[in-house]
């Protein structure tokens, strides 16, 4: 089989008409340059140069192979080009996944930055669950999945996969701006427990960390609104139907309703980055860096900002 070594040897050997000028383009020996070409004699049997004393001229066969090494060696360079930009993730493709609040919160920063200086990188998202995504990652449909798990509701992940934490959000109760409580820096869960509660399904972990909290605290809630919906939640509470306990990317800014924080720092939901542990892709290292950026970035600013919607 012929090496790049052999076509770079025929091909500049032709077109300067002179080993010796070939060599010198090559940084080879005259010597090493005619052995090149002499092996690639010997493997077809088939002469390419005509040498005499005074000069070197190629053969029907040796014109035509130095025409294809051009060819081919400029090929070789663009895969290798090709190749360098997939190594520093100029190209290549990342297939996102993440949570509702993530993906409203999160990820459209995300997006821009590993876009930006990136024109021919394919990024595409889609929204789910963990109980979606996390699959989808094991099975190679999903590249990166970014993922939330409450404090109180554990989780493991699979050994082939690895999780990487973009985040740790405090947990906030809602309350209606006229409420009792609703001038408090912090509360504590049992002042709650003769509340009206609003939660989400019951086969879900924001629901299995309600009723984790409440236990602690010595009561068992009483839910009288399930919603799933994104933005029915902050509606109810605003309307003084009752409360909610919601993580810091689920709420944005609103009028009417007040947002404030547990009083044990223990309650938290964590974000994490899940990929597969063997996945070489490296837009996953671009784009957790990213989540990571976004995360601090929307941590600042809801420090300070007011309620207005409701996501899971």
């Amino acid at each position: 089989m012929l090496t790049p070594t052999q076509l770079k040897a025929i091909r500049e050997v032709v077109n300067t008409g002179s080993l010796r000028a070939a060599a010198a383009r090559l940084g080879y020996s005259p010597s090493a340059v005619s052995q090149q070409i002499s092996s690639i004699e010997r493997l077809w049997d088939v002469p390419l140069l005509e040498r005499t004393a005074r000069s070197i001229r190629p053969t029907a066969a040796g014109a035509q192979l130095a025409r294809q090494a051009t060819r081919i060696l400029a090929d070789l360079d663009a895969v290798e080009d090709e190749m360098r930009s997939y190594a520093s993730a100029d190209l290549g493709r990342l297939h996102v996944g993440s949570f509702w609040s993530a993906g409203f919160r999160l990820v459209p920063a995300v997006l821009l930055e590993l876009l930006q200086g990136r024109p021919d990188v394919d990024i595409r998202y889609e929204e789910g669950d963990w109980q979606t995504t996390l699959p989808a990652v094991e099975e190679g449909e999903l590249d990166l999945a970014v993922v939330a798990q409450y404090g109180t509701v554990p989780r493991t992940y699979s050994p082939d996969l690895s999780a990487e934490l973009i985040m740790e959000e405090p947990l906030f109760v809602l309350l209606p701006d006229g409420h009792r409580l609703a001038r408090r820096n912090e509360i504590r869960v049992s002042d709650l427990a003769d509340e009206r509660w609003i939660c989400a399904g019951e086969d879900t972990d924001a629901a299995g960390s309600l009723h984790h909290i409440c236990a602690a605290a010595g009561f068992r809630p009483e839910i009288i609104f399930r919603t799933d919906d994104y933005n029915l939640p902050i509606e109810l509470v605003r309307n003084g139907l009752g409360v909610a306990i919601v993580p810091q990317l689920a709420t944005v800014d609103s009028m009417q309703v007040r947002r404030i924080q547990l009083a044990n720092p223990a309650y938290v939901r964590k974000v994490y980055a899940v990929h597969r542990a063997v996945d070489s892709n490296p837009l996953i290292d671009s784009a957790v860096t990213a989540l990571r950026h976004a995360a601090a970035d929307i941590e600042q600013r809801l420090e300070t900002e007011p309620v207005t919607a409701f996501a899971m």
